[in-house]
């Protein structure tokens, strides 16, 4: 990264930061703070307790003004909490740890769900039913590094030879691919993919690395910057505990939640969010009962197979704060 736009990242967080301590000033209790939410990818069933939680007025009720955007491209989350644009982001962990490891001043504060999402992905159809009949196979990678690790230590995990494995870009067209056949196996998430090949008609089984011998580990976390923890920790407080309120709410008023989904959310097909979040359901509460979940410990597993297995090129410090847990 150039001098200069790291004095503009700098500046923009900057900017940020005194936002929202303008806007949290001046009013006293009553007066809302503004908070603006950058998703990982397009609003989805994962997502129904943020919207619940703004429909049901818990962010209200925080003095809270949220604004839940979804992302032009999955690189944008964390462009725009770096620029001090967007004030939270949800991004993947290995995303985060990722930046974090290159000096990257930010944070995560609460985790959005508790296991690996993303997966090694067969069908019936291909009669791939367990990775080890992937010997000689063509298997189907976004092109994100860390994908093509994953997938590496599942094939290997099953003993498979993984020097006979053809690795091709397909983006993110698993699901294609898949129909297609034009691949033995793909690389994507079990909770949306995978939903949309049984929509599809198809039978999917899906490979998930902590099956095979990787740490659990949340695949989506709530990040923000370093300055917006150290000097706005009582926003990320009051976000966190409206949060997991919504999603206490979604888990308890499952229609419901899929309803505020589809009201504040632009394009939402409800059967496939409803079916997503019927996926992600027993995983969006922790060991401990609770939302958001994160712990050193499990991080520190976690950051230690990545490494390990190629999914980091280097060990981050500090990745996690435990301060803002509900």
């Amino acid at each position: 990264m150039s001098s200069r736009s790291g004095r503009a990242i700098r500046l923009g967080v900057i900017a940020a930061v005194v936002s929202l301590v303008v806007a949290a000033c001046g009013g006293g209790e009553a007066e809302q703070t503004e908070v603006s939410l950058i998703l990982d990818f397009v609003p989805g069933g994962i997502h129904a307790g943020l919207y619940s939680a703004d429909a049901e007025g818990f962010f209200e009720e925080e003095n809270i003004d949220i604004d839940i955007q979804a992302p032009t491209s999955s690189a944008d989350t964390l462009r725009l909490v770096l620029a001090g644009q967007s004030t939270i982001g949800i991004a993947p962990i290995g995303d985060v740890a990722s930046l974090r490891a290159q000096g990257e001043d930010i944070q995560i504060f609460l985790a959005l769900e508790q296991v690996p999402l993303g997966a090694l992905m067969s069908t019936d159809a291909i009669g791939i039913t367990d990775p080890s009949q992937l010997d000689n196979s063509v298997v189907g990678v976004t092109g994100v590094p860390s994908d093509e690790a994953i997938a590496k230590f599942i094939l290997e995990s099953a003993g498979v030879d993984v020097s006979t494995v053809e690795f091709i870009t397909i983006g993110f067209d698993a699901v294609g691919n898949l129909i297609g056949q034009s691949v033995d196996a793909a690389v994507g998430f079990w909770s949306a993919e995978a939903v949309v090949l049984e929509l599809e008609g198809e039978s999917p089984n899906v490979f998930r690395p902590d099956e095979y011998g990787a740490p659990p580990y949340p695949e989506l976390v709530f990040f923000a910057s370093t300055d917006t923890i150290e000097n706005n920790g009582d926003v990320l407080q009051r976000f966190a505990n409206a949060v997991a309120r919504g999603y206490e709410f979604a888990l308890d008023n499952q229609e419901e939640a899929i309803g505020h989904l589809a009201s504040l959310a632009e394009g939402i097909d409800e059967e496939f969010a409803s079916a997503e979040f019927d996926n992600v359901e027993p995983h969006f509460l922790g060991p401990n009962g609770g939302f958001g979940e994160v712990s050193d410990e499990s991080i520190s597993d976690y950051l230690d197979w990545a490494v390990e297995v190629g999914v980091l090129e280097s060990r981050p410090e500090d990745l996690i704060t435990t301060e803002f847990l509900p």
